[in-house]
């Protein structure tokens, strides 16, 4: 078949999608702790663009190589690079505001660059929301 000719994949196919919740729970902080199924593994290439928004510890001396990611007042991610699953925790005060933040994430990661710039004004969107409620 011509290359022309032939369908052009979407980029929608290629992002990594949550496939399902496996636990959740109210941790001693108040926290909410999830921790998803994805169809795909994370990879460091994932762990850069977050480290882009906040702080990565990677630890590669592991088996296998072990991360966290905290965005202050946001989210905190925890998982094993290769790994199909994930833990994700949200503060107990916003996390009514961040429920979705985590999708976002794994979304504006496989766009790239246009992505990362969307990102950040959601991201200054919810800081405002948090300031507010940080206020009252």
């Amino acid at each position: 078949m011509n290359a022309r000719l032939q369908p052009k994949r979407s980029v929608r196919w290629q992002r990594v999608r949550i496939v399902k919740s496996v636990q959740t729970k109210i941790c001693v902080d108040g926290s909410l702790m999830k921790e998803y199924v994805l169809d795909k593994p994370l990879t460091e290439g994932f762990l850069k663009f977050l480290g882009q928004s906040g702080t990565v510890r990677y630890l590669d001396n592991l088996k296998k190589p072990y991360f966290s990611f905290e965005k202050e007042q946001f989210i905190s991610i925890k998982g094993f690079v290769g790994d199909e699953s994930v833990e994700v925790r949200y503060k107990n005060e916003f996390r009514d505001l961040m429920g979705d933040y985590f999708q976002l994430l794994l979304y504006y990661y496989q766009q790239g660059i246009p992505g990362r710039e969307k990102l950040k004004g959601i991201d200054e969107s919810l800081k405002e929301k948090i300031e507010i409620r940080l206020d009252t």
